[in-house]
């Protein structure tokens, strides 16, 4: 409840992007080798990539350098459309593994962004490495030919542009086992997987745009990859430039000055980051007083979804260690799920607001109104054991009913609250007053009027005021819908369980009066049929009188 609580205040939400924003089903879509550029898969002409220099080095790359079992469609997505690819091209993947021994594997890393598997066949031995393109390159002593590391940087870039996520591929044979760490690589290629982004991120997206909540994009993809898919699913605002930062460019956050602190603090797009640079934008944005909400799976993020306001972890593709430190779990790993729980979290936090006010006005209504009848030397118009009463039972009912309230989807259409905003504002505090006041009005004008102008019995007085303060008690719940509401139709009056908790109460009453026990504990007398009329008349007076002070001071 606390989490959901804290997610109707946040204000910026930090998505990866593959998975969450993107589908997560990769396919092989571009392919470049020496000499060979295939932009469209599978090709029409398979003979051509088959035929190739460079394509069986490569296919061993794809399906050996791969700890996924080929059958199984749950692993790494990335590697399940490597083996996909290898099957399109006829490769028999049982039959190649069998050929190899493994002798070491170095898996991915998100520091060196490469992973590499080492074999051994006959003699031979097989350092086989896939990863991101300019860290696979930095350790290449060929480039696939003639061209030069600035071609393969560009291509790379050039399929990133497309919203492609790019992985390079690199060998090396040698005579004994390489160190992993080797820059003596033979650059083979990259292939460019098409990721498209979820069909319906992009309008939950505007959602959070117009709740004021802030998405930004934290990826280890290229920046290129990044940068299109965060301007497909809408992360920018229409018209609005992409910055993108990266890993490498960002500084040291706790060391900066306005001008880069103002940079960072308007970037939505942060590529090629390692997981420690995301604890740290986590704390950044905290520090500058936002509410952040992070999303992550893996075993990496859990520190950056422990730090956040709130940690929200994929029920599905999610790490044990993510979902551990993870205040929300997402059962669906769908983005828009995000959207159902900030509802709540905003409903919740309004709630407490609305019976925090109609206790408050309530509470205040009865210590006035024993204050202000002793001031005017006025017959006792509450006992003690009235009051007890009134705050066991009458109060109850209505405050219970409060909780259950669905807000309007309007609420949707605000700003997060601020980080220092207390439930009771000013303006809380100055509708609970005028409520209270007006409760007061009516139960110490009875209580005149009964006195002065009828003179009837003190005990007689005592009672026209006990209900009338019970009966302004329950109309004040009335009071509660926010400013601009319609008074008669609104998320009060559509609530049921508010009018169960008006009939609970009054039932009560009943019963209390009908029993003599009871009834003497209260000091309960005889009322006839006019006293009624009169107790409903100055109780409904209080309503209102609360109303007509709502509307013309707008509270």
């Amino acid at each position: 409840m606390e989490a959901v609580q804290t997610l109707g205040e946040m204000s910026i939400i930090f998505t990866d992007k593959t998975g969450t924003l993107t589908e997560n089903k990769m396919t092989a879509h571009s392919v470049h080798l020496r000499d060979l550029q295939i932009n469209q898969w599978p090709p029409k002409n398979p003979t051509l990539i088959k035929n190739h220099s460079d394509f069986k080095s490569l296919l061993h790359v794809a399906v050996l350098c791969n700890n996924s079992d080929f059958n199984d469609d749950r692993g790494d997505p990335l590697e399940i459309a490597l083996f996909e690819f290898a099957r399109d091209l006829g490769c028999n993947i049982e039959e190649l593994q069998k050929q190899f021994v493994k002798i070491e594997e170095i898996p991915f890393d998100s520091t060196t962004r490469s992973m590499t598997s080492i074999y051994q066949k006959e003699s031979k031995y097989f350092t086989f490495t896939k990863g991101a393109s300019e860290n696979i390159l930095a350790r290449c002593r060929s480039r696939a030919g003639d061209y030069s590391t600035d071609f393969w940087h560009h291509q790379s870039d050039r399929l990133a542009s497309d919203g492609l996520r790019v992985l390079a591929f690199a060998q090396s044979i040698t005579d004994y086992p390489a160190d992993h760490k080797s820059d003596s690589l033979d650059f083979l290629g990259i292939i460019g997987f098409l990721d498209a982004p979820r069909s319906d991120v992009r309008q939950v997206i505007n959602t959070y745009h117009d709740a004021g909540i802030k998405v930004i994009m934290l990826t280890g993809d290229h920046p290129n990859t990044a940068k299109k898919i965060a301007e497909d699913v809408g992360i920018p605002s229409a018209g609005s430039p992409t910055t993108v930062i990266t890993g490498r460019d960002l500084p040291d956050l706790t060391k900066i000055d306005k001008e880069t602190r103002s940079r960072i603090l308007n970037t939505l797009v942060f590529a090629r980051v390692i997981p420690s640079q995301k604890l740290d934008l986590v704390r950044f944005f905290q520090k500058n007083k936002f509410i952040v909400g992070m999303t992550g799976d893996g075993v990496n993020d859990a520190p950056a979804l422990k730090r956040a306001d709130v940690g929200i972890a994929m029920g599905i593709r999610g790490t044990e260690a993510a979902k551990e430190v993870a205040d929300i779990i997402l059962k669906d790993d769908s983005f828009g799920s995000i959207y159902s729980a900030i509802y709540q979290g905003r409903t919740i936090f309004e709630n407490i607001r609305k019976f925090v006010v109609y206790l408050m006005s309530s509470n205040l209504a009865e210590i006035a109104v024993v204050a202000v009848a002793a001031f005017l030397n006025l017959p006792q118009p509450l006992l003690p054991l009235q009051i007890l009463f009134l705050n066991l039972v009458t109060d109850v009912f209505p405050a219970l009913a409060l909780s259950t309230i669905e807000a309007d989807q309007s609420i949707m259409k605000k700003r997060p609250r601020p980080i220092d905003e207390p439930i009771m504002t000013r303006h809380h505090w100055k509708v609970t007053v005028t409520y209270g006041l007006s409760i007061t009005l009516a139960v110490i004008g009875i209580t005149l009027y009964s006195h002065l102008g009828l003179r009837l019995d003190h005990q007689v007085i005592n009672n026209l005021a006990f209900y009338t303060l019970v009966l302004s008690q329950l109309f004040n719940i009335f009071n509660v819908p926010s400013t601009g509401a319609s008074p008669i139709v609104n998320e009060i009056t559509k609530n049921p369980y508010v009018w169960l908790s008006l009939v609970l109460s009054i039932l009560t009453i009943v019963l209390v009066k009908l029993f003599p026990v009871s009834s003497n504990i209260l000091s309960l007398v005889f009322l006839s049929g006019d006293q009624y009329l009169l107790v409903v008349l100055f109780s409904f007076g209080s309503l209102i009188f609360s109303q007509l002070l709502k509307n013309i001071f707008k509270l």
